[in-house]
């Protein structure tokens, strides 16, 4: 947790949200506006710029928070007569009536949606902006509304081209950008951003490739450039919609299957995405069992069986005394050179040519894998990792604007319910009482050019009610900006997908969200189309057994895998709500074995029951938001490397820490040859080492990143599951317990082959 600010840091907080304030209301408080300087003489604070140049930026960098918060600074000509071409300067107002929230009304469902899915972005800029947004709707909302409890969808974003993209889409400008598809072919692409959104938990982009003069959908993890915004504007097509454009991205059936060798007693997480083997021709040796894995290509199988390391393996060749004409190559010839009188009697059990072809393929993208994983290991001890000074982007803007937005909607609140008492309005703020006052205090000295008493702001709590006055300009619902109705549609549009959902209320609630921005275009971009009632997300039978134990306060027992210490346990479960997330549904409950509360994935949970009557735990109960990570501190601690390919890490896994490092070639290679991501072929990607005359600058090709991990194994995990893209440097019991797992994670051998 990021340590609070200190006393001088909410000072300055403080005044540069009362010089805001002032400003905003000189801007109001005249038709024919101010110039630069006469403002630079009635709003307090401006004396305190040492210089001309410091006023200058003090005062752009005031109109951009004034506009961010959906009060739309405008520039005037000034309309002196007497004065020369010379003399004239801009003026600066805020039209009145401009920022007024359009006439809307949320009903009782739509104002529940809006209040979960305000409370969905797990990223802290996003919740920023969607959570502002839902307070200044407060005035349309329902005050019958009841958000559910027992449902939680949460947003999660870990590709850093999801902010530059998201702003080019609303601001109709191109982007460039570096891309590898899913074959590993790349390319750079030019693109018209029309969208995004998130579909089976991860993130994409859809829009116009402008070179192949076609739409195309980019999943954002596969961008291994910044993104480059151009100048260049666009119109998107009237009938787009980004919620459609997901709807029509249908999850395909499995095309492979292959068999595994999986280590009795382990491979736990494999096992619960396979199915057990009866097929005769690749039994399992003793130790191991037969699973049957099916899956989408070669690649996704070995994946898959990288990640279980030492523990799992597959066979290329059928056992002995199975083998068929196609695995023959036709029937064995006798003594005299003709074909045997006697038929094979195992040629039923033969595996059929494509199968034998199927296993080898993947035993070959396996072997593959982990000779990568161990050579981009075998790099990490020449990286030499140092630590600068990490600095926090935006945080004085993020705190200075969220202070003036807290200002007025104060203001807002109090003017709609003047008399409140002074405790539930900090409660409803979720300030303390002292915050509160002291707020209080700052509206107290801010009024209209002059500050005369009668120009101030009058605000009254010393009977622990509190009255505003002399305020009326400030107290008008404002209107959404476009980023703060966009945060809130894309909670929206999370919920949309949740199984069990009401989307005909979400839809007409995002309708709603765009009217509040004066930007129709935004929900017909994000919402998707209307659909029959049983195409719609349903929830599975255990989801749909969670449900009714959270509504009927009952206590279940989970069978639960637990990935990272590769086990099944046994839990006592108070459940209390489902989360959303990610294209996963989670379990949030009290967890009696851990008296604590805890999140549990519905994918791993491998048994259900009712276990009686489930209590009430004050804890849970106080819970405001829900989370998905652990609540107790993770016990390993590794500095990890990764390729460009492999930057997604750093947000994942919500790195402490991360800074571009070297790393040397391996034997046999020239820092040239090796300074590009690899493709599938180890060919070097083309024209990624420096930036090209037009085009997207490319990303530190290696990054080292602090991050935590629950278990070795875990940290080992990754490793495999994307090798050679992913490298441990320290600290020395991770190297080593990686090396390991490294060593110890070897392919079923090929025969004839080293």
């Amino acid at each position: 947790m990021a340590p609070s600010a200190g006393p001088s840091a909410r000072r300055s907080t403080t005044a540069s949200a009362e010089r805001l304030l002032n400003l905003l209301i000189a801007l109001l408080d005249r038709e024919s506006g101010y110039t630069r300087e006469q403002l630079r003489g009635i709003v307090p604070g401006y004396d305190r710029a040492g210089n001309q140049d410091a006023f200058e930026r003090m005062f752009e960098r005031d109109k951009a928070h004034l506009r961010s918060l959906g009060y739309p600074v405008e520039e005037i000509p000034d309309d002196d007569p007497w004065a020369s071409d010379a003399q004239l300067t801009p003026r600066y107002r805020v039209p009145r009536g401009s920022y007024r929230l359009p006439r809307v009304r949320f009903s009782a469902e739509e104002s529940a949606v809006l209040a979960v899915a305000a409370d969905a972005w797990n990223d802290a800029a996003q919740d920023r902006l969607a959570r502002r947004a839902l307070d200044k709707l407060e005035p349309a909302l329902s005050g019958e509304a009841a958000p559910g409890r027992d449902l939680q969808p949460t947003v999660a974003v870990a590709d850093p081209a999801f902010e530059p993209l998201l702003s080019a889409v609303l601001a109709h400008r191109t982007v460039r950008f570096d891309y590898v598809d899913r074959t590993g072919a790349f390319s750079q692409r030019t693109v018209q951003p029309w969208g995004v959104g998130s579909r089976y938990g991860a993130w994409y982009l859809a829009g116009w490739d402008t070179d192949r003069r076609a739409q195309r959908t980019f999943r954002l993890s596969r961008i291994i450039s910044e993104v480059e915004t151009t100048r260049e504007t666009f119109e998107p097509p009237r009938d787009f919609s980004m919620g459609g454009q997901l709807a029509r991205m249908v999850s395909q059936p499995p095309q492979l299957c292959v068999v595994v060798h999986v280590r009795q007693g382990a491979g736990q997480l494999l096992r619960r995405i396979a199915a057990p083997s009866d097929s005769p021709a690749w039994r399992a040796p003793e130790g191991y069992d037969a699973v049957q894995l099916a899956v989408h290509d070669t690649e996704s199988a070995a994946e898959h069986v990288c990640a279980a390391g030492p523990d799992a393996r597959v066979p290329r060749e059928p056992v002995p005394g199975i083998r068929g004409d196609a695995a023959q190559g036709g029937s064995a010839p006798t003594a005299e050179g003709g074909p045997s009188a006697e038929p094979d009697s195992t040629s039923d059990d033969a595996p059929a040519a494509e199968d034998i072809a199927t296993q080898n393929a993947v035993a070959d993208a396996v072997a593959r894998r982990l000779r990568d994983a161990r050579a981009f290991q075998a790099r990490m001890p020449g990286v030499d990792v140092r630590w600068g000074k990490q600095r926090r982007h935006g945080a004085a803007k993020a705190s200075t604007e969220q202070h003036l937005a807290r200002l007025l909607h104060i203001v807002r609140h109090v003017y709609a319910h003047q008399g409140a008492e002074l405790e539930e309005t900090a409660r409803h703020f979720g300030i303390t009482d002292a915050e509160l006052v002291n707020d209080l205090q700052t509206l107290f000295v801010c009024g209209r050019p002059g500050h005369m008493p009668d120009q101030l702001i009058d605000a009254s709590w010393d009977d622990g009610h509190i009255y505003l006055g002399n305020a009326q300009e400030l107290s008008e619902p404002v209107r959404l900006t476009v980023p703060e109705a966009s945060a809130l549609l894309m909670g929206l549009q999370t919920l949309q997908a949740v199984p069990g959902g009401d989307s005909r209320v979400v839809r007409s609630a995002m309708q709603k969200v765009a009217t509040a921005a004066d930007a129709l275009p935004l929900a017909d971009a994000l919402a998707a189309p209307d659909v029959d009632a049983t195409a719609e997300p349903r929830d599975s039978a255990l989801v749909t057994r969670l449900r009714d134990a959270i509504k009927n306060g009952r206590r279940v027992r989970l069978q639960y895998l637990v990935a990272s210490r590769d086990e099944v346990t046994e839990r006592h479960v108070d459940p209390v709500r489902m989360i959303f997330s990610d294209g996963q549904q989670y379990v949030r409950g009290w967890c009696l074995q851990a008296n604590a509360p805890r999140t549990f994935r519905t994918d791993r949970i491998v048994g259900c029951e009712d276990a009686g009557e489930a209590e009430v735990h004050p804890r849970m109960e106080s819970e405001v938001r829900s989370s998905i990570q652990p609540a107790k501190r993770r016990p390993v601690q590794a500095v990890v490397v990764t390729d460009r390919r492999g930057r997604w890490i750093v947000e994942h896994y919500h790195a402490k820490r991360f800074v571009e490092v070297s790393v040397p070639p391996a034997p046999g290679e020239t820092e040239e040859s090796d300074a590009a991501p690899r493709e599938a072929n180890s060919q070097p990607i083309p024209g990624s080492r420096a930036r090209a005359a037009r085009g997207p600058r490319p990303l530190p090709e290696y990054v080292a990143a602090e991050v935590d991990f629950p278990t070795l194994d875990a940290l080992s995990s990754l490793v495999t599951r994307h090798a050679g893209h992913v490298g441990v440097v320290s600290p020395p019991e991770a190297v080593a317990a990686v090396e390991q797992w490294l060593n110890s994670s070897c392919p079923e051998p090929t025969p004839g082959r080293p």
